[in-house]
C-alpha cells in the first residue's frame, strides 16, 4: 500500500511570497464573494476602541463591542 505524504506545512506568510519568479500568491479567494461598505464612522470607532490587553479590560466585552460595530456595515446585494 502506497504511503500518502501530506503537503508541507505552510504559514500565512508563505502565501505572500513570490514563487518560481512569478507574482506572489495573494491567498485564497472566497467561492461566493460578498461586497460590503464599511462606513468611516465604523472604522473610526474600531480604531478608537482597540484592545490593549490590559488587566482592566475584559476581552469578551471588547469582542462584543467589536461584533456590534461590525454589524453596522452595509451588505451590497
Amino acid at each position: 500500500m502506497a504511503r500518502i505524504v501530506p503537503p508541507p506545512r505552510r504559514t500565512l506568510g508563505d502565501y505572500g511570497q513570490a514563487t518560481n519568479g512569478k507574482n506572489a500568491n495573494l491567498g485564497f479567494q472566497p467561492a461566493n464573494q460578498v461586497s460590503f461598505d464599511i462606513k468611516n464612522t465604523v472604522l473610526n470607532a474600531l480604531k478608537e476602541n482597540q484592545y490593549s490587553g490590559a488587566e482592566s479590560e475584559c476581552p469578551n466585552i471588547h469582542l462584543s463591542h467589536f461584533y456590534e460595530a461590525c454589524g453596522y456595515t452595509d451588505l451590497k446585494e
